[in-house]
């Protein structure tokens, strides 16, 4: 007996392991879309993953950056942190706002499948299945071709074209508006799928469109026909004059090529990425709302009702006497400019990337912990979370105050070690360090600042 026990422990570790395994590809697998139906078919909302699958892919989103970036480097191509860490933290504040909303926007789906419904597709079929994921797919090109054409909701979705590189970071700078533009365009669906169907695909529609986010990958083939891929979305994130309101798919091309919004890649012109009048700042709050400010700005210029309407359902690039979407001409084919971004010492980076890895452990947890937490806390926990990614914005920008605002947010911190613990599960002594050090450090940073003023004063 004494002789067996040991064995049958490794075993079962052997079988452990190789249930993980399987865990992870599966998990791998929808990233790309490739799933087991039978596995992704649910008979309820209540059987939903505890976990959604896009917060069960959070590993895998940092793990494939962080690939990707290596493969970067490599090539001579070395992202830059500033602009990354900027992107992860649009991601950031949309989730923390999913958090706040969390079912409102769903509830208007409810509604019409519990009173409404003129069908009710049987849960455990395949078909239904089918029917869920192109349903979704064909709402999503039109909730994205809106996003584009319709400048109230361009406001929010500029969010996600602000990037001036192209690589998977990109992929999770969202706006924290753009679901409130988004919602009615799958409402259709309501009348016949299960909402719990709704809820999977459209986790599975995102997370595939997570890896087109790359210049790594060139072209995939035959598949280019069907499939939306890196090259046709590397053109939708281009500020060329060709690139612009093209290819606006999810998960399937074939939208864009029936409704007349393809374009395909080109080799003879550099796609140069980001805005066509692009923001010179990071402050991702200040980016997150900032557009609204010029949507209203231009509706005021306006001399008629009409057109003072037209200012915020129209294109972006709509002014009276154009086209509905505005005149392409004015854009450059082949446009040249420096990238945004001050110079900045590299210790920076190191700073900063030690607070971001802190929030965005900070942010799991709060996800995870956020049912049972009270509402004052949590949303005490949310504004905290918002001040560092905006304090981290303020520093790549070098403003002024950048390191006055710095240290008031590391007082803060200080202040406020228990809620911290609370949601970190980290010793009050680890905290005290960490922030107490950071205060040194925002010190240095303001009088450095302030004697560098001087000399500039002098000179």
């Amino acid at each position: 007996m004494s002789g067996f026990r040991p064995l049958e422990a490794r075993s079962v570790g052997i079988d452990n392991a190789t249930v993980t395994s399987t865990e992870v590809l599966k998990k791998i697998g929808r990233m790309f879309y490739i799933v087991d139906p039978a596995e992704t078919n649910f008979p309820s909302l209540s059987s939903l993953p505890k976990d959604g699958y896009i917060q069960q892919a959070m590993p895998y989103f940092f793990g494939m950056i962080a690939l990707e970036w290596l493969v970067l480097a490599l090539k001579g191509k070395t992202p830059r942190l500033s602009d990354g860490i900027m992107s992860v933290s649009h991601g950031l504040i949309m989730s923390l706002m999913e958090l706040l909303t969390s079912g409102l926007l769903f509830s208007g789906y409810m509604y019409i499948y519990k009173n409404h419904c003129i069908y009710e597709l049987p849960w455990d079929s395949t078909w239904t299945w089918i029917a869920a994921a192109l349903g979704i797919d064909f709402c999503y090109y039109w909730v994205h071709r809106a996003a584009h054409e319709i400048n109230v909701l361009w406001a929010a979705h500029q969010v996600h074209h602000s990037s001036e590189d192209y690589n998977l970071s990109t992929a999770l700078r969202q706006s924290a508006f753009q679901a409130f533009g988004a919602w009615p365009f799958y409402l259709p669906m309501a009348f016949f799928i299960p909402p719990q169907h709704a809820i999977i695909h459209k986790e599975l529609n995102l997370l595939y469109q997570f890896w087109i986010h790359t210049e790594i990958v060139n072209n995939i083939g035959p598949l280019e026909y069907i499939l939306n891929t890196s090259s046709h979305h590397r053109v939708h994130h281009g500020a060329n004059r060709y690139c612009l309101d093209k290819n606006y798919a999810g998960v399937l091309i074939i939208w864009d090529r029936l409704f007349g919004t393809f374009e395909q890649e080109r080799d003879d012109i550099k796609i140069v990425y980001g805005l066509v009048d692009q923001p010179q700042f990071f402050n991702p709050i200040k980016h997150q709302l900032f557009y609204y400010g010029k949507v209203l700005e231009k509706a005021r210029t306006m001399t008629n009702w009409w057109d003072y309407m037209c200012a915020f359902i129209k294109g972006p690039g709509w002014f009276p006497g154009t086209e509905r979407l505005g005149d392409p001409t004015f854009v450059e084919e082949r446009p040249v400019r420096d990238k945004y971004g001050p110079s900045v010492n590299p210790l920076l980076h190191v700073y900063t990337l030690a607070h971001f890895v802190f929030v965005i452990g900070q942010s799991d947890l709060l996800a995870r912990a956020f049912a049972g937490m009270e509402q004052w806390t949590s949303l005490l926990i949310i504004l905290y979370l918002l001040g560092t990614m905006t304090s981290i914005g303020i520093l790549y920008d070098k403003s002024s105050l950048r390191w006055l605002l710095e240290l008031a947010r590391c007082g803060i911190s200080l202040l406020f070690l228990e809620t911290l613990v609370t949601v970190n599960s980290v010793s009050v002594d680890t905290l005290n360090y960490v922030y107490t050090g950071s205060a040194a450090i925002s010190v240095v940073g303001l009088i450095m600042d302030m004697a560098s003023s001087k000399k500039e004063k002098v000179n």
